[in-house]
């Protein structure tokens, strides 16, 4: 059944259920803090966000194409303006209440924060040859005064090759290959933590078909802390240790 709008809801009861089952391998994780979780929004669900990314030609995407990475992304800009209601409902979903009791039985970080604005979030597209060098993301919201402390990604690439590429790769700042390796499956959710050393990116560039792209949809959740915006930073990358 093709979704006419956005009618579908997370269980809180059964996401909690599941976080509780993977938060004994949420700390001990390596390299550092992550949990991988399948079939998140369902398989009906997550095909039907998948059919609505809009390709590139078909948003208002800023494309960057740095030495760091080659990749569009920040539709937040225009407010979303250009993109279907199902995938913006499921961007609401996850700064909703039952995907934060998720996030917090997970981890065991108390009051935490979403943003509503999704800065630097949204929804992320990944062209074939496209790339996104290793790096530590931001770490404050200074408007308000928070400190980042968790990713959530949700992938939605139905029929992904393992050829492809696009792994989420999970790094140390002193590694010479990546502890973890995660394929961009359709549906498949990966919650990070955030931390100085946490280095990550998908640094090889894509293999997939011209008709095909990696996308995702990401969120970002803070928690309050007086002393953030002194130690504020934008994104690190590993190799040049620039920041951006």
């Amino acid at each position: 059944m093709a979704l006419s709008g956005p009618d579908f809801f997370l269980d809180r009861a059964s996401l909690v259920a599941r976080a509780r089952t993977l938060a004994p391998t949420w700390a001990s994780a390596s390299p550092h803090p992550h949990a991988v979780l399948d079939g998140l929004f369902g398989a009906e669900i997550s095909n039907e966000l998948a059919s609505l990314f809009p390709a590139p030609g078909a948003a208002r995407w800023k494309f960057r194409d740095y030495a760091e990475q080659r990749r569009y992304g920040h539709l937040q800009q225009s407010n979303f303006a250009d993109v279907a209601p199902p995938l913006r409902h499921a961007l609401a979903e996850l700064n909703g209440q039952a995907f934060l009791d998720f996030l917090e039985a997970l981890t065991g970080i108390r009051g935490l924060i979403a943003d509503p604005h999704f800065v630097g979030g949204g929804l992320h597209l990944t062209p074939p040859g496209g790339f996104l060098g290793l790096h530590t993301d931001f770490n404050v919201d200074a408007r308000r005064g928070l400190k980042r402390v968790l990713t959530a990604i949700v992938y939605l690439n139905p029929d992904w090759l393992e050829e492809w590429g696009g792994h989420l790769e999970l790094w140390r700042a002193s590694a010479t290959r990546a502890d973890a390796r995660i394929a961009p499956l359709c549906d498949r959710l990966v919650v990070m933590a955030q931390g100085e050393s946490h280095f990550h990116g998908h640094p090889t560039p894509l293999a997939c078909p011209p008709d095909r792209f990696r996308a995702s949809l990401a969120t970002y959740y803070f928690v309050a802390d007086p002393d953030a915006a002194a130690a504020g930073h934008g994104v690190v990358w590993l190799n040049s240790r620039t920041q951006e």
